[in-house]
């Protein structure tokens, strides 16, 4: 058992599948705290950090990976920043769309209906290179984790299982969230393999292992029983600490108001004698007085020929 998150990454039957398990309870929660979610915000949350922990863990190298899920339900949009070094931010676009109602009323509508079944799956991933990788896909479910499966097996082609869950109380607050990845490797022929695993473990076997779990399981030891059978020939590569880390700032809050124009900054300077800028992502306020407003202001003054 552990009281931390992690990610492990592992070999299966001596390299024909590659496998990634990523225990999110700690991190989701305190997620689903900052932006003051219960519920179905915080299942959905829970669900699309889980989703792009698990994408990026390609290399050993850093690599960062913006995982959206945009959909026609209340929620209207989630964007998820997360890094193969296992920190990970996220917010949602409407976080108050669906508030929680308590536990003794019944949900209003379930997670595919606040998400939405019409929208895309936007994947980008940065590698360090010269170019980043994008790609996209249709939204089908609402589940997430199956539209995330549907996007790399349709835009990456690559024969994958995603299986992710967040399971909350009877007050919404979040008590357990984990995800599962199976992917083929290049040249490995494991697409049988992988197909057996999707027929093995349906959508609800990881909240159901979650559910029986006496306390939180580290992350091999989810592994290998959502791979039972199998388990014997998991080989573990390397396990990675999940932790919430937002690269907000002052002086990147500082960079936003320098890319609006002269006139706005003197309207904020004449109406409100200030500037407020809030992160999405961690809900962090950076607070810039008429003076601090004044001084970008002039930066971004054309420079005068000299007389």
């Amino acid at each position: 058992m552990t009281d931390h998150d992690e990610i492990v990454r592992c070999l299966l039957e001596d390299g024909r599948a590659r496998v990634v398990v990523a225990t999110t309870t700690q991190t989701v929660r305190e997620i689903a705290r900052r932006h003051g979610v219960r519920g179905i915000p915080a299942v959905a949350l829970g669900r699309a950090v889980t989703a792009g922990l698990t994408l990026a863990t390609l290399t050993k190298d850093e690599e960062q990976v913006t995982l959206q899920i945009l959909g026609d339900g209340p929620l209207a949009g989630i964007t998820v920043d997360a890094r193969s070094s296992g920190r990970v931010r996220a917010y949602l676009k409407h976080p108050d769309a669906v508030p929680w109602v308590g536990a003794s009323e019944p949900a209003r509508i379930s997670l595919a209906q606040a998400v939405g079944s019409k929208g895309v799956v936007s994947v980008i991933r940065d590698l360090g290179l010269a170019q980043n990788y994008a790609g996209q896909s249709a939204l089908q479910t609402g589940e997430i984790d199956s539209d995330v499966e549907n996007y790399l097996s349709t835009s990456e082609q690559i024969d994958s299982v995603l299986r992710c869950d967040t399971l909350v109380d009877r007050e919404g607050g979040v008590v357990a969230s984990a995800g599962l990845l199976v992917q083929t490797l290049p040249q490995a022929e494991g697409a049988a393999l992988v197909e057996f695993i999707r027929q093995s473990i349906d959508e609800q076997r990881l909240g159901q292992v979650l559910r029986e779990a006496a306390g939180a399981p580290t992350a091999d030891a989810l592994a290998r029983r959502l791979l039972a059978p199998m388990s014997d020939s998991l080989q573990t590569l390397d396990c990675r600490p999940v932790t919430f880390a937002c690269s907000c700032s002052r002086a990147r809050a500082a960079a936003t108001l320098e890319m609006l124009r002269e006139e706005d900054l003197r309207a904020m300077i004449l109406e409100d004698n200030q500037a407020q800028i809030t992160c999405n992502f961690c809900g962090e306020k950076y607070i810039f007085s008429e003076g601090e407003l004044e001084l970008i202001r002039r930066k971004l003054q054309p420079a005068r020929p000299a007389s």
